[in-house]
């Protein structure tokens, strides 16, 4: 091809870069679809290994460490050792309320889905640990549901505020030392403020073919919900300060 003027050498370059662009276009299209795959995965494989992780403490919780109790010397030794061991396990519904509320409110998918499914985890943990500890069912424990509380919250009103202000001061301790003894042994301290057994009160309605189960449900999803509004308030005054 001969290439006499300007202008037609002007063109063929034109022509030969529209050549090069669209294949390069479709392989960088290509590239990034890979890329949001592959990150797709991983963070897909990063909420299982967080709920095999709920699952496990949960599960660990209901069969050895409740039985001591988290206000003792001992239960509070034994939180820190499940929430080292189950590293980024949240174990306990009142610090799963705790991070959602505190977190990105409008975020639906990241924050209220997420945390969603580790209460379900913990609930499936403690499950588990119940019909293991019971035999299926075969020993009986004598469990009986507790009566649904938020209906008389009236009566209630400075078990209410006993459990933000618990959650306010616990959040603070929990934020700031970032160790799980101190977090642990916080909880020993405060623990008498709030009903840290939601989980497996849960499990246990539903290993007795859901006896009790609305009362029981809704009692776990408020003695959660005050203790995280407990922990937004003591954020929202430390930003203040």
């Amino acid at each position: 091809m001969l290439l006499g003027t300007p202008a037609l050498l002007e063109n063929y370059v034109f022509s030969l870069l529209g050549q090069l662009k669209a294949p390069s276009t479709y392989i960088l299209n290509n590239v990034k679809r890979v890329h949001s795959y592959i990150e797709e995965m991983n963070k897909m494989e990063m909420d299982m290994n967080a709920m095999k992780a709920e699952v496990g403490g949960a599960f660990v919780l209901s069969w050895m460490v409740f039985g001591m109790g988290l206000s003792t010397i001992e239960g509070a030794a034994a939180l820190a050792v499940v929430w080292m061991a189950f590293a980024g396990a949240h174990v306990l519904p009142i610090v799963t309320w705790c991070n959602m509320m505190t977190g990105d409110l409008g975020d639906v998918e990241g924050n209220w889905m997420a945390n969603g499914m580790r209460l379900v985890a913990q609930m499936i943990g403690a499950l588990l640990a119940i019909l293991m500890a019971t035999e299926f069912g075969g020993i009986e424990t004598g469990w009986a549901a507790a009566d649904m509380w938020i209906t008389d919250i009236g009566d209630h009103l400075w078990t209410v505020i006993g459990m933000v202000a618990a959650g306010a001061v616990w959040w603070q301790v929990h934020s700031r030392c970032e160790s799980a003894w101190a977090s642990a042994f916080g909880l020993m301290a405060l623990g008498g403020a709030m009903t840290l057994t939601g989980a497996h009160e849960m499990g246990a309605s539903l290993a007795s073919a859901g006896d009790g189960i609305v009362d029981t449900l809704v009692n776990w999803i408020f003695d959660g919900l005050f203790v995280g509004v407990g922990a937004l308030v003591g954020a929202k005054i430390d930003e203040m300060l």
